[in-house]
């Protein structure tokens, strides 16, 4: 599981705890209006926002402990062949956290944040139809 999934799972178990809180309140219930559609969106987009900058930073996280390792290797380096090593340890890396990359965004957009961010923008398709008969009978 990634770390998205790791935050997914953190966030509904907040949610799913806050929500009975109110009911073991004391006094006569409140009617409450629903939160206007907008402000509800507005909260979807900056959650999932907030989810891609986290997904961003672990990425980010990860490309500069690479860099930092190669570096390293590097400045140990005794021969061409441990230089070789060093480099193909880093694209290895990269090629890893790019991956999980991904994969963490797939999840993302799979999961209800994601079906339902108001950010993606919609996209319309329009075709045209362009006739090939000539009339040339």
């Amino acid at each position: 599981m990634g770390a998205i999934g790791r935050w997914v799972g953190v966030t509904m178990m907040v949610v799913a705890l806050a929500l009975p809180v109110p009911a073991l309140a004391s006094g006569p219930p409140v009617a409450h209006d629903a939160a206007p559609a907008s402000v509800r969106s507005a909260h979807r987009a900056q959650t999932y926002r907030g989810a891609m900058a986290a997904i961003d930073a672990t990425f980010a996280r990860a490309v500069a402990n690479a860099t930092k390792t190669l570096h390293q290797r590097m400045a140990h380096a005794k021969s061409a062949a441990d230089r070789i090593d060093a480099r193909n340890r880093y694209r290895v890396a990269i090629v890893r956290a790019t991956q999980e990359r991904e994969l963490e965004v797939e999840q993302l957009d799979q999961s209800p944040l994601g079906k339902n961010n108001p950010d993606q923008p919609s996209t319309t398709t329009t075709t045209t139809s362009t006739d090939t008969n000539t009339g040339d009978h």
